[in-house]
């Protein structure tokens, strides 16, 4: 461990070797241009410039999200360092996030993401419904690196910060409408509407539908269609004879039906795609109702999940601080009906043509969660500000699942249907944390940082067979030997120092914790592997600077880090169940560096680049790994079925950690060019990902080849008008590279898309 962290030394030593040079850039660009413009982030739970925030942080605004074609919560890995987003397999609306090689794959209610997604101070704690429409956002922020003290579990990896736009003073608003590849029409709308000065309202709706890019050359459906809708409706009170407080409510649906069902390139694509399925599971229900119980056996393939709440935060300014009251309430319904691959059952051709496919999951989920949250600001002098506060949370998952296989190809036929299991699973979470942290400026130029936050976690399952012989029970889990009663208490500090070199330069070093919850490995068929896994803690150092030129043309920032993981949730050291198993099977450490600029050279002209540096590795695995080990050492190869199984590659060593590409680039350019009587607007974007492993085993087809991505777009604006026009493609060669591996087979990202829209502001 000495020696790694030497190697964490040797990189902040690197990246603190520019600082002199930039300390002596003080003189501003001949060329006139406009300056970058100071960015405000609520990283540490207040807002403040980002040059003088001591985390790693990257912010977009709503302009930012309009010129680098963002329009979901998936699209914004594509411009972060050391981020990774996909769709999760099988499942179009949820999203899997890895930053700094920290995160996790299942969605099943029983696991805890560790990256952790806010959307206006409110914690969204499944990922289900996580790959999020951006309308009417008004700013995002990716806080890379554990966040355990002002945000608190479940963000080892890292926070995804959501701030939509609050009502406005003025009548007014906005409208976009758009028509794109794979036959996709979209729209948006939100409208200011104060109804006097006390009051103020702001309605959104947005919709997308379109025909799908896959081809099932089986059932001749057409997969992994997007028809989704949504709205929002925001209220900003200022009480009469109150001038210290404001109330924000809000209540939002949105209706998700996307997939991500297994597809490779292959003829017979449809609207210029090359992707097709093989998968005889019909769209159409019915497949299924002969071996599952209840509602999910009348499933047919596809994914379906509503998702609404309510948020509520009451701001009251006192002359000793500002006190929030923050409350809010999720919930969550899924339908689920999606065909997997089953390597252990034979090949894809032809035997998953039959009805149920090769390995239906039918599941009918639903998900309520509450929280509240009162947290106090406030300075003490000119020296010391701090913010502290309580927080509470309640979680309830009611969890209806189960599984058909097709046996035929062990006994020579196309199609023989199993059920595997038919299981009613709830899950209960209730978590309670205080955390405080501060900041004390030492002298006018050095500032130390000191946080903690103590959490009290409880969680609670209990399992049901829906029909005899078909699961198991509670009492079943715990002869297995598992716990179906979590407890942790766990206490997450802080301290950071940074020092103001001159004005436009500061450097920084933090040490960090944070910890992931524990759960049980909730996709199972049997009691014996319904395993419980331990919370997941992380300790982070980082050291870095930002910098500023004094014109504010150009801002250029680093960050160097280590990271040691210690019980790490992983899939998976359980031979005979594969993939399907999580526990913590092995420590990991990880160590980098991510540098991010943005320079305005010349009037108009905007340029913006990021680059993440990486490494990581396994250390130190479970009894049950190292056991693993020795028997595949003993016979090492495909051959053993201890070989290319969990972490375990075929040589019986620790495999590669998945999502850690050792280099991540990206650029982007736009440049507004002005004429008489209009504007055109072209922007690019290049980001390049070198070769990288997405099999937890280190299987060769779970390497990745590097791959470029590219974006273009066109926007045309009128002189005075109030409208514009935009033409875009993402991935505009579209690039098909893996992003990640299941049972023997690949799954690969969207194809590219292109779109035309009309925007118009009133």
């Amino acid at each position: 461990m000495v020696s790694r962290f030497k190697l964490f030394l040797t990189a902040s030593a690197a990246a603190m070797a520019a600082v002199p040079a930039l300390a002596q850039t003080t003189s501003p660009s001949p060329t006139p241009a406009a300056a970058v413009g100071e960015v405000i982030v609520t990283a540490q739970r207040r807002s403040e410039n980002l040059q003088s925030v001591p985390i790693a942080v990257t912010a977009l605004s709503a302009a930012n999200l309009a010129t680098d074609h963002i329009s979901t919560t998936m699209d914004i890995a594509r411009i972060v360092p050391n981020m990774f987003a996909a769709n999760n397999v099988g499942q179009g609306s949820a999203n899997v996030y890895f930053i700094r090689g920290l995160g996790q794959t299942q969605s099943f209610p029983t696991f805890d993401p560790q990256v952790g997604t806010y959307v206006d101070d409110i914690y969204i704690g499944r990922q289900n419904a996580n790959n999020m429409a951006l309308f009417g956002v008004d700013n995002i922020q990716v806080l890379r690196g554990p966040q355990g003290t002002l945000f608190g579990r479940n963000s080892t990896g890292g926070a995804i910060l959501v701030t939509l736009q609050k009502p406005a003073d003025t009548f007014g608003g906005s409208a976009e409408l758009g028509y794109g590849s794979y036959g996709r029409f979209f729209g948006s709308a939100s409208v200011n509407m104060p109804v006097n000065d006390q009051v103020k309202t702001r309605f959104s709706v947005y919709g997308i539908t379109d025909n799908g890019y896959v081809e099932d050359t089986t059932t001749g459906n057409k997969l992994n269609a997007t028809h989704d809708y949504g709205l929002r409706e925001a209220v900003t009170i200022k009480p009469a004879g109150l001038s210290n407080v404001e109330w924000d409510l809000s209540a939002d649906y949105a209706h998700n039906n996307a997939a991500n069902v297994l597809n490779q390139p292959g003829d017979g694509g449809i609207d210029g795609s090359d992707r097709v399925s093989l998968s005889g599971y019909s769209t159409t229900p019915g497949a299924l109702e002969p071996y599952l119980t209840g509602e999910k056996g009348k499933l047919g393939q596809g994914v379906v999940v509503a998702s609404w709440g309510f948020a509520s935060n009451i701001k009251a300014d006192f002359s000793a601080g500002t006190l929030n009251f923050i409350t809010g309430f999720r919930g969550l319904s899924q339908a689920l009906g999606v065909d997997f691959p089953d390597s252990a059952l034979g090949p894809a051709v032809p035997f998953d043509e039959g009805s149920t496919g090769q390995f239906a999951l039918a599941q009918e989920l639903r998900s309520y969660q509450y929280s509240q949250e009162i947290k106090w600001s406030g300075d003490i002098g000119s020296r010391f500000k701090y913010t502290t506060g309580v927080f509470y949370l309640f979680e309830t998952n009611d969890d209806n699942f189960g599984a058909v296989a097709n046996l035929g190809p062990l006994f020579g036929l196309a199609n023989l249907p199993f059920p595997l299991g038919d299981e009613f699973t709830r899950n209960q979470t209730t978590s309670i944390a205080a955390y405080a942290q501060g900041d004390y400026k030492i002298t006018d130029a050095l500032t130390l940082t000191l946080g903690g936050r103590f959490t009290h976690e409880v969680k609670n399952l209990d399992a049901t067979p829906n029909a005899p012989g078909a699961g198991f029970t509670t009492a079943q889990i715990n002869e297995a030997g598992f716990l179906t009663k979590l407890k942790a208490n766990e206490f997450t500090p802080r301290i950071a120092l940074d020092y103001q070199i001159d004005p436009d330069l500061m450097v920084f070093a933090s040490a960090t914790r944070g910890f992931q919850g524990g759960g049980w490995n909730g996709l199972a068929f049997s009691a014996a592997t319904f395993n419980n896994f331990a919370p997941e803690t992380v300790w982070s150092y980082e050291s870095g600077f930002r910098y500023q030129t004094p014109d504010h043309k150009l801002t250029f920032n680093a960050t160097a880090f280590y990271e040691d993981v210690s019980k790490y949730q992983l899939l998976s050291d359980n031979v005979i169940a594969a993939s399907f198993v999580t526990t913590n099977a092995a420590n990991l450490y990880a160590y980098g560096a991510e540098f991010d600029t943005s320079w305005r050279p010349v009037e108009h002209l905007t340029l913006s680049a990021n680059v993440g540096l990486m490494d990581s590795s396994y250390y130190d695995p479970s009894a049950a790994v190292k056991l693993q080990q020795a028997e595949c050492a003993a016979a090492p190869g495909a051959a053993n079925a201890n070989c290319g199984q969990g972490i375990v590659n075929l040589g019986g060593h620790l495999a590669q950690p998945t999502y850690v590409p050792p280099v991540t680039a990206a650029i982007n350019a736009s440049y507004e060019w002005v004429f008489s009587h209009f504007s055109l607007t072209p922007n690019i974007g290049v980001q390049w990902t070198a070769r990288e492993q997405v099999s937890t085993a280190g299987l060769g087809a779970g390497l990745i080849d590097s791959h470029a991505l590219l974006d273009v777009g066109l926007m045309f604006q009128p002189e005075g008008k109030n409208w514009s026009i935009t033409a875009e493609c993402r991935n505009c060669t579209m690039e098909d590279y893996g992003i990640t591996y299941l049972f023997g087979y690949k799954y690969y990202n969207e194809p590219g898309r292109w779109d035309v829209k009309f925007d118009v502001k009133f």
